[in-house]
């Protein structure tokens, strides 16, 4: 059984075409020639430094804990809903060349569709600067004819720059590597969507505990041994937590409530969940705008929605669709002349 219909299963058609492509030349554009780091080789060591650094602390080290963080969550998504819905479409000297289409431009030779492959390629590249496809290649011409998007967790670079599939090496032909511009948010914003997380954590337990802090503080009597002053503060703190038990108290004559600090410290929670979604925003290379944050000076600009919407498509969305385009551009993909390009129009309307 050929390899592509084992890992692709349900589509024995790919398998058999991929099966019967006899070897091809290598890429000209070989990946061994380039020093590559899979961004998803295991790392003990990153985890242990870490540690030594912030300790107690949880780090954002996976997509899935990244996409908790609402600001990221709604950034990642409308790039990747705006961008897969753009057609790649050949040109040459900068003018359509509507005749020719590759079939990898539309074709995933599976029951995925290009758009979602798309969109999922965007999400790699946006998380960790990095995506790889599968590729069907025509045995005449060796350009590709049909790709699919790899999970990221089936992929990774070995000691020899070469490309293993569940821990299986492929020749370079069968698999197209797509590098990003940036790092990804998983090294790049690490520290921003950590401190953004936290904020959220600082809202729990602002809603747990609603009220402002208090001192419970004696003023006469004997005083208390260490187990009594543990065991007020703690019926305390459980009167607060329960229904309808933050706004009333009891003390005796021997003790003294005195608040801490009054509600003024909400403003600075609302600043600083601002901010974080503006650093957000910022390592995203999207407009405060888009997550609704609010950039400094803000009440002074006058910015309108068109023309956000026009740096989106001019410079957001680039940052992630270049790298596409980029690669399905390269001559082991088109002949030489040709180039792929997505069609803005979609979001330009």
């Amino acid at each position: 059984m050929g390899f592509w219909s084992t890992l692709v299963k349900g589509t024995a058609e790919v398998g058999r075409v991929s099966a019967a492509i006899p070897p091809l030349p290598a890429p000209r554009i070989d990946p061994a020639n380039f020093p590559i780091a899979s961004p998803w080789s295991p790392s003990d060591l990153a985890r242990l430094v870490y540690e030594d650094v912030f300790p107690g602390e949880r780090p954002i080290n996976s997509r899935a804990a990244g996409m908790r963080v609402p600001a990221a969550a709604r950034g990642v998504n409308f790039l990747k809903v705006t961008g897969c819905r753009l057609a790649l479409n050949a040109f040459q000297d900068g003018q359509p060349v509507p005749q020719y289409r590759p079939g990898i431009a539309y074709n995933t030779g599976t029951a995925t569709s290009w758009q979602l492959r798309n969109a999922w390629t965007i999400d790699d590249l946006i998380w960790y600067g990095w995506s790889c496809w599968w590729v069907v290649r025509d045995p005449l011409t060796g350009f590709p004819t049909a790709g699919d998007r790899l999970d990221q967790a089936a992929w990774t670079i070995n000691d020899d720059n070469k490309v293993e599939v569940n821990g299986v090496e492929v020749p370079d032909d069968q698999v197209m590597l797509f590098p990003g511009i940036t790092q990804g948010l998983l090294t790049d914003a690490c520290d921003t969507l950590r401190r953004a997380r936290r904020l959220y954590e600082i809202v729990d337990e602002r809603l747990e505990s609603p009220t402002p802090p208090i001192d419970l503080h004696q003023v006469k009597g004997e005083k208390l041994t260490p187990d009594e002053r543990k065991e007020l503060v703690n019926s305390w703190r459980t009167a607060r937590k329960a229904k309808g038990g933050s706004a009333v108290g009891y003390t005796s004559e021997e003790i003294e409530v005195n608040v801490l600090e009054s509600n003024s410290g909400d403003q600075l929670l609302i600043e600083a969940r601002n901010a974080a979604r503006l650093d957000v925003a910022n390592h995203l290379g999207l407009s405060a705008s888009k997550l609704d944050a609010t950039a400094p000076k803000a009440s002074l600009n006058y910015e309108t929605t068109q023309g956000t919407d026009q740096s989106a498509i001019d410079y957001d969305l680039a940052l992630y669709l270049t790298p596409i385009s980029a690669r399905l551009s390269l001559d082991d993909c088109v002949p030489p002349g040709i180039s792929m390009e997505f069609d803005l129009s979609a979001v330009q309307d």
